[in-house]
């Protein structure tokens, strides 16, 4: 029997098979839509309102808990939003109600020992200590990523959940950031980023119990995991729903997958994901990493509040961490660096290497099986769609072979530091096939907007090949039918890093 947390639709209701779950997500999606996920910029900044949820993800019919801080006080709206395609309309309402919500405790900075951090003594952690405003409940509500939305007055909030999947197996994994979300927060004044005097005053570790400070609440969710939601739901694919944070904590969530989906910025994992993650490629499961600057910082979790971890452990340098000494394979470092260094290209086939980067992707190997249909020609350029992070192939000896380059740009990193980027396809030994965008802009241009790649053209041929990559990514093993081709030797590729990749990004 699956332990109580794997528990959720009884066997006897859910679908059986990927064929069936494919049609439980066309089923849904044929439903009427609803754009109130869409918060316009004024409502989205004007102050009096916050919230957070107890919860980054629940199984159907489990709780919320909703925090939720109102100025004045009064009645609040609050709407359940499925993110999804729903005929272009981009989520559909499952529920909404009133709640009444007022003052709440001022943010306080934690400066003592979390419990479960190895031993961290000041994280400079900064936690909205509410007092709980309501409980939602989920019954009914079908497995998906949601944004719950809040209105009072003229001021909006968005807040990201994920009503996840009991199991994954033979089904398209979508995982959602909510790791990297939360480590670029900074509500309250801190992130892993910066903090009093900057990234010197950066917090150490970064707790789950408050805001969102960007995208009107929904952290980063927005630009980088939403188009590919909708992406995949629109194909009707036979889609499960994890948070990089479930996997973290229940790496055999992805037991078994057909495929694992990572969207436009998935920076911090643990060590448990990246090996769940790998382990799975080596077993079958294809990968789709939709994004940039992917497994670059290891982390992990910690402050566990009913037995679920609520804080992001990131001192972003070993020597800060006591666990380097005691268990190095979880210090919190980047994973290429000592006291535990893991090559970011054994996951992904690349590693990060450029901050800003600003180019066209250029198409390499136009016959490649996810160019079908595009009409792409060799050469062509597609402006914008590189940066503002990028990846590339290190001609390492142990990089992955083989391995086809579908699109490669060299420019320069900043002034005087020459650069390139590399979109890959490859396959691994078990026959998993594995498709790497190196661009953060890739997920962003699947969307409706993507301010920095406005070519309608351009969007439309990074949707096609996400849809037919996605598609045949659905069944296991695909790369065993489609073989890759090495064309690494053709392309300038230097073996150290020539971007600006610096310890705070």
């Amino acid at each position: 029997m699956p332990p109580p947390w794997h528990r959720g639709t009884p066997a006897s209701q859910a679908p059986a098979g990927s064929a069936a779950w494919s049609v439980a997500v066309r089923t849904e999606n044929a439903r009427p839509g609803s754009r109130d996920w869409k918060v316009p910029g004024s409502r989205g900044r004007t102050p009096g309102l916050d919230a957070y949820a107890g919860q980054v993800s629940v199984l159907p019919g489990q709780p919320v808990t909703l925090y939720v801080r109102a100025a004045p006080a009064g009645p609040v709206r609050v709407e359940a939003l499925r993110v999804g395609y729903y005929g272009g309309a981009g989520g559909r309402r499952v529920w909404s109600g009133i709640v009444r919500a007022g003052a709440q405790p001022k943010p306080k900075t934690v400066s003592t020992a979390i419990p479960g951090s190895g031993g961290l003594a000041d994280s400079r952690m900064v936690v909205a200590p509410w007092h709980p405003t309501t409980v939602l409940q989920t019954t009914g509500w079908p497995e998906g990523d949601y944004l719950i939305r809040l209105d009072a007055g003229k001021a909006s909030r968005l807040v990201p959940l994920t009503v996840r999947s009991a199991d994954a197996r033979g089904r398209v994994l979508l995982v959602a950031g909510a790791m990297t979300w939360q480590a670029y927060n900074a509500w309250g004044g801190r992130s892993l980023y910066t903090g009093p005097g900057g990234f010197a005053g950066r917090s150490y570790a970064v707790s789950f119990d408050r805001p969102y400070d960007d995208f009107s609440g929904a952290g980063r969710f927005p630009p980088f995991d939403a188009p590919v939601v909708r992406l995949a739901e629109q194909d009707g694919l036979p889609l499960a729903w994890e948070t990089d944070d479930d996997l973290a904590q229940h790496p055999e969530l992805a037991e078994g997958a057909a495929e694992i989906v990572i969207g436009g910025h998935a920076e911090y994992w643990t060590a448990p994901m990246w090996e769940a993650v790998r382990g799975a490629v080596a077993r079958g499961t294809n990968l789709a990493v939709l994004g940039a600057n992917t497994a670059y910082w290891r982390v992990r979790l910690a402050g566990q509040v009913n037995g679920v971890d609520r804080v992001l452990v990131g001192t972003k340098d070993a020597s800060l961490d006591p666990l380097a000494r005691s268990d190095p394979s979880g210090a919190t470092a980047r994973f290429r660096d000592a006291p535990h260094p893991r090559a970011e290209e054994e996951l992904t086939g690349m590693r990060y290497d450029c901050f800003p980067a600003d180019a066209p992707w250029t198409v390499t190997s136009p016959d490649w099986w996810g160019y079908a249909g595009t009409g792409v020609r060799d050469g062509e350029q597609l402006p914008a769609l590189v940066g503002p992070e990028s990846d590339r192939v290190y001609p390492a000896p142990d990089r992955p072979r083989p391995m086809t380059v579908v699109g490669y740009s060299r420019f320069d990193c900043g002034p005087g530091r020459p650069s390139a980027q590399t979109g890959v396809y490859w396959v691994a030994p078990s026959g998993a096939g594995v498709f790497a965008a190196g661009t953060m802009r890739w997920a962003c241009a699947m969307g409706e907007t993507c301010a920095k790649v406005p070519d309608a053209r351009v969007r439309r041929i990074v949707q096609q090949v996400s849809t037919t990559v996605l598609t045949a990514f659905a069944t296991p093993r695909a790369g065993t039918s489609r073989p890759a081709t090495d064309t690494v030797s053709r392309y300038w590729l230097p073996s150290r890093s020539t971007g600006t990749a610096a310890s705070s990004d």
